[in-house]
């Protein structure tokens, strides 16, 4: 079955400038030509109209919540917990969110939702997963004390710890290895909470297992220590400085600055969606303030990464994934990347964070037809990535809003 999409602007994330007027076939679930002019034949045409044509978005580090960190979760059934978060998952679909790199979820729900959206029993985004985020013991621990994550103390842990991840089928694993924003007493940031020789173990046994293991560091020291050891990512970084920055950068290191995480606060909001945002999804007065008071050390991070060349991708570590992934992508247009900076950041970049370049994150002949089309040019205003008229997901259209908008 060939579908032929016409009357578009490509937004390919490959060159900075669109190319206008532009048709795409697509044969089964893969792109197999673009141009200009005369289009060939195909068995279902689509007009769009002079629709704006872009990969298919990515959140790179979603838990797939429904809300922002409140601290302690309300009491709430596994089962209902693994329903919410496919449901999250499959409204970010429809929001034009068609891949998440699930970075720690309990009870390898992730994996589930994967192979059920992978097998075509649920309509979702593609899933890549971690599992259970791993960390030690004192931690950090955002959800007040309730068992969310792995704890393991010692490298004979953490070895066995990585080996169950592998053992129920994850993508990718998260270590732990300091505190965080959304924490509180001994969940400081400026600690690395492993010793050494644990980092060393779990990262080795990762490594040897093929597995790229991303990394929640965010003090300098940490970042370090992870990037000499083999991390494939680095979230978060609040606390970068040139050396670690400098690092990451020569060692090909991913940063998903998660900008979402210090920014979205009442306070701090600048738009009208960052506005309703934190108006709906309100965090408690303590993590506002941490919030607040780290937000201008990670944005200095995050230009000091820029300027370095570290490779940056887009993940937003809030919740729901449908509104959090377009709000980081717009945080890191405003911040320092632009629109096709951050276009590039939640497709390409995304996909390669994934390794999931060869077949994802461009509009090109041989990838997949993981597509969007917005009615106004994103590069224009990176809000109109919100102008959703048409979702494309492995080269069949899942959402049309073309009739309602």
């Amino acid at each position: 079955m060939s579908l032929l999409l016409t009357g578009v602007h490509l937004v390919d994330a490959v060159q900075p400038e669109p190319r206008r007027d532009q048709w795409v076939l697509i044969d089964g679930p893969t792109i197999t030509q673009t141009g200009r002019g005369a289009a060939p034949r195909a068995d279902e045409r689509l007009d769009l109209g002079g629709a704006w044509l872009l990969p298919g978005l990515w959140d790179v580090h979603t838990h797939l919540r429904s809300t922002t960190w409140t601290g302690r979760d309300p009491v709430q059934t596994f089962p209902d917990a693994v329903l919410e978060q496919g449901k999250n998952a499959m409204d970010a679909l429809s929001a034009g969110v068609t891949s998440l790199r699930v970075v720690g979820v309990a009870g390898w729900a992730d994996v589930a939702w994967r192979d059920a959206f992978a097998a075509g029993r649920q309509l979702g985004p593609r899933l890549f997963c971690c599992g259970d985020a791993i960390r030690t013991t004192a931690g950090h621990d955002p959800f007040g004390g309730t068992r969310r994550m792995v704890a393991a103390d010692g490298a004979d842990a953490f070895v066995q710890a990585v080996r169950e991840q592998i053992l129920h089928g994850v993508d990718q694993i998260k270590l732990i290895t300091t505190g965080g924003i959304m924490g509180a007493g001994h969940d400081v940031m400026s600690a690395v909470m492993f010793l050494r020789e644990e980092l060393t173990a779990a990262m080795r046994i990762a490594r040897q297992r093929g597995l790229p293991v991303a990394v929640h560091a965010t003090a300098a020291e940490a970042v370090k220590w992870a990037v000499e050891a083999g991390a494939h990512s680095i979230e978060h970084g609040y606390l970068l400085d040139e050396e670690a920055a400098a690092m990451m950068a020569r060692r090909g290191v991913y940063y998903i600055p998660t900008l979402a995480l210090s920014h979205l606060t009442r306070d701090q909001a600048q738009t009208p969606d960052e506005h309703a945002y934190c108006t709906e999804h309100v965090l408690p007065d303590g993590f506002r303030e941490r919030a607040n008071r780290f937000a201008p050390n990670h944005e200095d991070s995050f230009r000091m990464a820029v300027a370095a060349g570290v490779k940056i991708s887009s993940g937003s570590d809030q919740g729901p994934p449908r509104e959090a992934a377009l709000l980081e992508i717009e945080l890191l247009a405003r911040t320092g990347l632009g629109a096709h900076g951050a276009i590039v950041a939640a497709t390409r970049t995304a996909a390669e964070v994934c390794r999931a370049a060869e077949h994802l994150g461009t509009i090109e002949p041989g990838k997949l037809a993981d597509l969007i089309a917005v009615t106004a040019n994103p590069l224009e205003d990176i809000a109109h990535l919100r102008r959703l008229a048409v979702v494309v997901k492995d080269g069949r259209v899942v959402v049309d809003r073309r009739a309602s908008s």
